[in-house]
């Protein structure tokens, strides 16, 4: 399939014959396809656009299903990412690829039966992936942070990976806060109001969560897209968490964790100026293509307004569920009274 400047050459669309009209962090997104699995999926993972939105569709994805056209290695592998200009091609090997037109924003693809037989590596391989490289052209910010939602209100959780996002987020879901996200939030502003979204993505939690979450016991962990050994689970079935699709962000919390070698229990709290979060948040946040740099503008102006709101520094270590313990009444009092 070769793409040229905003068209997809060949006629995919013409045997596309399901299509619906699906929510991206609240921008409407045509879906076409001729697979009615791959739209029940897409349809879970992405909210349905309600009706004067989703008649003005911002961006558009043709993907193909058809039979596996070779054996091939584990797909855990894939994708392989390629890029040049305004074009994103993901290599999932003899089970496909997908094009993307940043400037055009149009996806297209063509992929096997048996990457959408895989419910959980479909929706973090490829699903995630549209998300997650089709944001920028929308005008959204894809930030690395989790996000846990109290009365409508919302809780980022930024931080490096590894630091512990993930732990922390479930074990404020399982405190009764709202699992939004557990590692990537997507920032809008519609109508002048900051609003933060979330994907329906597994959680991924090391091998040693299971010595936090005895839920995990009975698993074992697997390799991951980057690599790393762990747990991947949906944590709204699998820990019966409760989920939020979107909120209106009320605070920032960066995690760091403190370099102890046994697992003593630290909790330091201090706060957060607006350069410092803007800092933080900058180096978290992928360069953007020259051929969509004109998001540059919008994009500082979003993270100008989220670094203005109320901001903490946590240094910790220890058991995440004491952690959360103290997360959960000084932003329960500060931030999402």
């Amino acid at each position: 399939m070769v793409m040229k400047t905003g068209v997809v050459e060949g006629d995919y669309r013409g045997v596309a014959r399901h299509s619906t009209t699906l929510g991206m962090a609240g921008h409407a997104c045509s879906f076409r396809t001729d697979s009615e699995r791959f739209l029940e999926l897409a349809s879970a993972f992405f909210p349905l656009c309600p009706a004067p939105v989703a008649q003005s569709s911002r961006a558009t994805i043709t993907l193909l299903v058809r039979g596996k056209r070779q054996a091939s290695p584990a797909h855990c592998n894939f994708p392989i990412f390629r890029g040049r200009n305004q074009f994103v091609h993901a290599d999932y090997g003899s089970d496909g690829s997908v094009w993307f037109d940043l400037k055009a924003r149009e996806v297209a693809g063509m992929l096997s039966d048996g990457i959408i037989a895989d419910e959980g590596f479909f929706r973090r391989a490829v699903l995630s992936v549209i998300a997650g490289i089709l944001a920028p052209s929308l005008g959204v910010i894809a930030l690395h942070a989790a996000c846990v939602v109290r009365k409508g209100k919302a809780l980022l959780l930024a931080a490096p990976s590894g630091v512990g996002k993930s732990t922390i987020s479930l074990a404020l879901a399982l405190r009764g806060w709202s699992l939004l996200s557990d590692d990537w939030t997507f920032v809008t502003d519609a109508r002048n109001r900051l609003n933060v979204w979330g994907m329906q993505t597994s959680i991924k939690l090391l091998p040693d969560a299971k010595f936090y979450f005895p839920q995990l016991s009975a698993l074992s962990p697997a390799t991951s897209l980057n690599g790393e050994l762990s747990f991947e689970v949906d944590p709204w079935t699998f820990f019966g968490v409760e989920r939020a699709i979107d909120a209106t962000p009320a605070g920032i919390v960066f995690l760091n964790r403190a370099s102890v070698e046994s697992n003593e229990h630290i909790f330091h709290i201090s706060s957060s100026n607006e350069d410092e979060a803007l800092e933080s948040l900058l180096g978290e946040i992928e360069e953007q293509p020259e051929a969509i740099a004109g998001q540059n503008s919008h994009r500082s102006s979003l993270l100008q307004q989220l670094c203005r709101l109320p901001s903490l520094k946590v240094l910790f270590s220890g058991h995440p569920a004491v952690v959360a313990a103290h997360l959960d009444v000084i932003c329960t009092e500060r931030i999402c009274a």
